[in-house]
């Protein structure tokens, strides 16, 4: 089979791999679609850690097309998403409701093989069924959609808050539309890009905010003067990171959610931490939001057909790095028929 190969930062191949086989308790899926993300640019990158050599890729859809030993819940021919992280259900965080910070986390693309290829194996207890409602691009959001939906409950978001989403690429927007479907009033989108600023109105955004030629506290301070209930910082840019205290209110929420750079460092004042009583969090991976993902996508309560800016057939992998972030790009899919 053809599989998209990092061998170490910058250095990925498009090569024949074997197919994987089931072991039992797994199926083999033919996959059809895979999102790139912003953790594939950053290992592309050397900015996050991987297991080389190892198949990039992990937001992704296909089909079952064949089970291993004691597979029960699934046959050839279902159409399928996975959570795409394997856990050992034995540590203290696992056996604490707390998987996705599991000690032994092996995660697709980083860890263990994953989907920019032809084929995947994938734990039968880590798959969920599509359904015909949505296509298989669709479906490829179901796990950039699950990490959305952890993040949007860390916030603890009420019906009639303030909302600040800092970048307004793919994963802002599903943001947006989880901020929008949580009860939010008012959601502020900072964005540098026209076209990402575009969607960000269309997808539920009351106010969007071009940071290079506005001041973004100038106008937080105009639409909400007390500041914002709650600010996610989805770009992973070390100054707006830095800058989010600012822009919160008293007693609000801040969520550190973009991939940032292992080395990189912010400097933040603990003292107006301490004296407004503000909550930095950080939102990792998904806990157990994958299903509620194919069941919002399934239902149409979030849109991700209009984020789908460029295709890219497997053989030419190599130029979505070419393409991903500039001012034309949105969400970036790898197609492998």
């Amino acid at each position: 089979m053809k599989a998209a190969v990092l061998y170490s930062a910058g250095d990925i191949r498009v090569e024949e791999k074997p197919i994987p086989q089931p072991k039992s308790g797994e199926v083999l899926i033919k996959i059809h679609a895979c999102g790139v993300c912003g953790t594939d640019d950053a290992l592309n990158k050397g900015e996050y850690p991987a297991n080389y050599p190892v198949i990039i890729g992990h937001e992704f859809s296909g089909e079952i097309i064949e089970v291993g030993e004691s597979v029960t819940a699934f046959k050839v021919g279902d159409r399928v998403t996975v959570d795409p992280n394997r856990t050992c259900h034995k540590c203290y965080f696992c056996r604490s409701g707390l998987e996705h910070l599991c000690d032994n986390l092996q995660s697709m693309g980083v860890h263990i093989d994953g989907a920019d290829a032809e084929y995947c194996v994938m734990l039968e207890s880590n798959i969920y069924k599509i359904g015909d409602a949505i296509s298989y691009e669709e479906a490829a959001f179901c796990e950039p959609l699950a990490c959305a939906i952890h993040g949007t409950d860390l916030a603890k978001i009420k019906v009639g808050d303030a909302v600040l989403i800092i970048g307004a690429g793919g994963m802002g927007n599903l943001i947006t539309q989880c901020v929008k479907n949580s009860g939010a009033s008012t959601i502020i989108v900072s964005e540098p890009i026209a076209k990402r600023r575009d969607l960000a109105l269309s997808n539920g955004a009351t106010h969007v905010v071009d940071p290079l030629n506005t001041n973004l506290l100038t106008e937080i301070k105009k639409i909400r003067p007390m500041g914002m209930d709650v600010v996610f910082e989805v770009a992973g840019i070390s100054r707006e990171q830095a800058a989010c205290p600012s822009y919160t209110r008293k007693g609000g929420t801040i969520v550190f959610f973009g991939c940032s750079p292992k080395d990189k460092f912010i400097q933040i004042n603990p003292f107006d931490i301490n004296e407004n009583e503000q909550r930095i969090l950080g939102s990792f991976n998904n806990q157990f939001a994958t299903g509620r993902a194919v069941d919002m996508l399934v239902n149409k309560k979030i849109r991700v057909d209009n984020l789908i800016s460029h295709r890219f057939a497997l053989d030419n992998y190599l130029d979505v790095f070419s393409v991903f972030g500039t001012k034309d790009s949105v969400k970036l899919m790898v197609l492998m028929d």
